[in-house]
């Protein structure tokens, strides 16, 4: 896992021995119980000025549709690292609760570096066509509502899929997975790996320099 990363997620601003030590035992006990699955779908595309047609349901976001520019197809995209990760955390909250902000970091930056990993199928499948993909832009950032949720979920069938449910609030449980809109590019310039450059918030602790 990217130690970079994890320091970054606990706000750390330099590593210690202890912290170390933490977060290589962290890392074990996470790779150990992960069980990653993922799934996606292949859909064309039709973009209006502040909302974008996928699957015959218009999605209502500025953010998105600028994101998606030049791009006639997208992917829906979804992944998890399985229930027992989230076992693992609420069995820390009650035995070993200066562990969990660790653990945390930890699985928060796994679950990207999974979710990269899962992706690579569709790269390979877009380099075939000429195509790039952009960023994973996912409902809650921007002005993406995270209400969308429901619909990722009806179209790629994912508590049947990969095991993945949605709360009355659009909470995904198990909490370490993503759904994603990802776009298919002609132009390589405007698909790097900035993952920041889908938030709009400066003030984000976690916003990555670009």
């Amino acid at each position: 896992m990217n130690k970079k990363e994890i320091l970054r997620y606990l706000g750390a601003q330099e590593d210690t021995k202890e912290l170390d030590e933490s977060i290589i035992r962290a890392q074990r006990e996470l790779e150990a119980a992960a069980q990653l699955r993922a799934t996606s779908c292949l859909f064309p595309i039709d973009i209006e000025a502040d909302s974008v047609t996928i699957n015959h349901t218009e999605i209502c976001s500025r953010d998105l549709c600028r994101h998606l520019q030049g791009c006639k197809e997208v992917f829906l995209f979804a992944m998890t690292l399985g229930p027992e990760i989230d076992r693992l955390i609420r069995r820390y909250s009650i035995s070993e609760l200066s562990f969990v902000p660790v653990l945390q970091a930890c699985a928060a930056a796994y679950t990207e570096e999974c979710a990269d990993q899962a992706q690579k199928e569709l790269e390979q499948l877009a380099a075939e066509r000429g195509l790039y993909l952009r960023p994973r832009y996912s409902p809650g950032y921007g002005d993406f509502s995270l209400q969308y949720q429901r619909f990722l979920f009806s179209v790629l069938e994912l508590p049947k899929k990969i095991g993945v449910s949605l709360t009355d609030s659009c909470l995904m449980v198990p909490f370490k997975s993503i759904t994603a809109v990802i776009g298919l590019s002609p132009d390589p310039s405007l698909c790097h790996v900035g993952k920041c450059m889908t938030c709009n918030s400066p003030s984000c602790p976690f916003r990555k320099e670009l």
